[in-house]
């Protein structure tokens, strides 16, 4: 399996909420998921797919509120309880772009899954949740011709109705996804060379009122 990124995050539950509102007020994409695996490994009912489809270079953060609970993008609360989520971004070939395997969320503080990649390209992608202990197979080379109903047959996990997390609690199969995605567009942010030139700038400016304000006292 390929993978280019595993990101993780350490932001404060404050600051994260406050980028998340940031880069949700021009989404294109903004969707909850919400439903109950029925096994948690082998068969149709261990792994989730949702088709994300981006029209051009994007921003997208990836989430789920149902291990600790939480608020979704809908407006919907979750209460805790659910299982410990691996979440992947996989192009259509099979290429994992972003994989986040439910250590930590900075949404509530707890293994719920989190992914922000912030400049993904335009495309077709599956975001792709199951259980924790429902890993891809280490022969997977792709999605091939597999239907995204047979996703499941590219991972191998301990089987069975029954979740437990890391640390050995039983778990529900409730789940509660959220996707979220926002156009780059060239007015998002200064190109490198125009930001390097504001920064002089700025600078002059500080100095100035610095030494009128030491003039005037």
């Amino acid at each position: 399996m390929h993978c280019k990124k595993n990101i993780r995050t350490s932001l404060t539950p404050l600051l994260y909420c406050c980028l998340l509102a940031n880069g949700l007020a021009g989404a294109t994409v903004a969707a909850t998921y919400t439903g109950t695996l029925t096994a948690e490994s082998g068969t149709p009912g261990s792994v989730v797919v949702e088709m994300l489809s981006l029209p051009a270079p994007s921003s997208v953060t990836i989430f789920t509120t149902s291990y600790g609970g939480g608020t979704n993008l809908d407006n919907t609360t979750t209460s805790a309880g659910g299982f410990q989520p691996s979440v992947t971004l996989f192009d259509t070939t099979g290429f994992a772009v972003a994989t986040e395997n439910g250590m930590f969320s900075p949404l509530n503080n707890s293994w719920d899954a989190y992914i922000q990649d912030p400049s993904v390209p335009a495309g077709n992608y599956f975001v792709v949740m199951t259980d924790q202990a429902n890993q891809v197979s280490p022969a997977f080379t792709g999605f091939g011709n597999t239907a995204p109903s047979n996703f499941y047959t590219f991972f191998s996990g301990p089987g069975g109705s029954t979740f437990t997390d890391a640390q050995g609690n039983v778990r529900t199969g409730n789940y509660a996804l959220d996707v979220a995605a926002s156009s780059i567009t060239s007015s998002s942010a200064p190109e490198p060379a125009t930001f390097w030139l504001i920064v002089p700038v700025l600078a002059s400016a500080v100095c100035f009122l610095r030494k009128r304000k030491l003039s005037v006292s």
